[in-house]
């Protein structure tokens, strides 16, 4: 049998190759080096405000989705369901989810802290409610604002349904 003379070559070259494909760690030094710069660009670009006003936007879809959790609990169980909050100069610090049984409300859920550099406020109204047919008590309007942001949960009376504006 005959051997090529590239044979051996091809060989050393293919362990070469392979051999390369891992990155130095001067290579990732540098990449990390990079990013590093690009997100604190980003940072100093965006600001807290930016923050604020994502969290704005989320606070705001947490109210109207445990408007919503108020609601279908209180139609699956039959007991009205309500959204709680607590109040300082106007202005909503946290809140929870109830169940009023005989008059009586119990918390149901983990108590919601408003984030910092958000401000919600729901016109000094403490308690929004839901009936076991769906419907709330009343039309309710929560405002929750940023720097840059403001949301509003909407809740209808006849519905009981609540939206993000």
């Amino acid at each position: 049998m005959t051997h090529s003379p590239h044979a051996g070559y091809s060989s050393v070259m293919a362990r070469c190759v392979s051999a390369r494909r891992a990155m130095t760690l001067m290579e990732i030094v540098a990449v990390t080096f990079i990013i590093g710069i690009v997100s604190m660009m980003c940072a100093i670009h965006y600001g807290t405000g930016a923050i604020a006003d994502v969290d704005a936007q989320g606070f705001a879809r947490r109210v109207a989705l445990d408007c919503s959790q108020a609601r279908r609990r209180a139609i699956s169980t039959g007991d009205n369901h309500l959204l709680r909050f607590t109040l300082v100069s106007g202005k909503a610090t946290q809140y929870g989810v109830y169940r009023k049984v005989s008059g009586v409300p119990t918390l149901v859920d983990d108590v919601h802290v408003v984030p910092t550099g958000v401000t919600v406020t729901t016109g000094g109204i403490t308690d929004l409610e839901f009936q076991f047919t769906g419907e709330a008590l009343g039309s309710y309007s929560v405002n929750v604002t940023a720097q840059d942001r403001n949301r509003t949960v909407t809740v209808s009376q006849c519905t009981g349904q609540s939206f993000v504006q």
